[in-house]
């Protein structure tokens, strides 16, 4: 009795390590798969000082270079008047590369933007379908938490979609709401909330499952604890766009 239940116990750990192998595999093969196509979303100008700025993170969805962000990475850099400095940095396997981009279309409301690398023969990443994303499903976060601090090397941090619920702007009291923020509670949307880590340079970053690399999300914000010795840290609660919204934008240029 006691040498049939060692070996079922032994049984059952063998194969819980052999399908622990398996979600590892994947997932290694999903990384290296993606990261050429994530990319830094900043300014450049040979004259400045830095010459480069960096905002967020990004990545290509074709081949022809059209590419998604957060539009809040946008407006920053719109509301330091650098639009026409817009450019994209791919990661750094030995030589920076930089593209020029230009601003296609935007949606405030679901914080998506679509830009357009100039160039083409990128490699891009395939869209998946979040209706079909539940919770407790394991994904995959990849981007630049610092920016290009390290280089531009993409980071990534895996956890699972903890809560899948609509779209709320807290404040402490009502007198706080505007017309803008009674309009989006009236008219909720959802959003993924999600337990990696994750930092202000994730912002426009790809959320995408381990298994196959295609994208379920686009990292919406990210709360971070401020110390006394003023480091940020994550608290890992993050919040991610569905990427079925981006598709609502794609479509809604074809009609133009």
């Amino acid at each position: 009795m006691c040498f049939f239940s060692f070996f079922t116990l032994l049984l059952l750990l063998t194969i819980g390590n052999v399908s622990a192998h398996g979600r590892d595999t994947h997932l290694v093969e999903t990384i290296n798969r993606i990261k050429p196509s994530i990319i830094a979303v900043g300014t450049y100008h040979p004259l400045s000082r830095p010459a480069v700025k960096f905002y967020g993170t990004g990545f290509v969805i074709s081949r022809n270079g059209f590419a998604i962000t957060a539009e809040h990475v946008i407006s920053a850099i719109a509301r330091n008047g650098e639009m026409g400095n817009l450019y994209a940095f791919f990661p750094d396997t030995g030589n920076s590369i930089k593209v020029s981009a230009k601003l296609i279309s935007k949606n405030i409301k679901y914080d998506l933007s679509i830009i357009k690398l100039k160039g083409s023969g990128f490699d891009y990443l395939k869209l998946g379908d979040s209706s079909s994303v539940k919770e407790g499903q394991s994904i995959a976060l990849c981007g630049y938490p610092y920016g290009p601090v390290f280089g531009l090397h993409p980071t990534t941090h895996t956890g699972i979609i903890s809560n899948i619920s609509p779209m709320v702007v807290p404040v402490q009291n009502m007198s706080l709401l505007s017309n803008r923020m009674i309009k989006a509670l009236t008219d909720p949307y959802y959003i993924f909330q999600i337990d990696c880590t994750a930092f202000p340079g994730n912002s426009g970053g790809p959320l995408v499952l381990p298994e196959t690399g295609e994208v379920i999300g686009v990292l919406n914000s990210a709360f971070i604890k401020i110390t006394k010795e003023n480091k940020q840290i994550s608290t890992g609660i993050s919040y991610a766009i569905p990427i079925n919204y981006v598709r609502e934008l794609i479509e809604s240029i074809k009609k133009k």
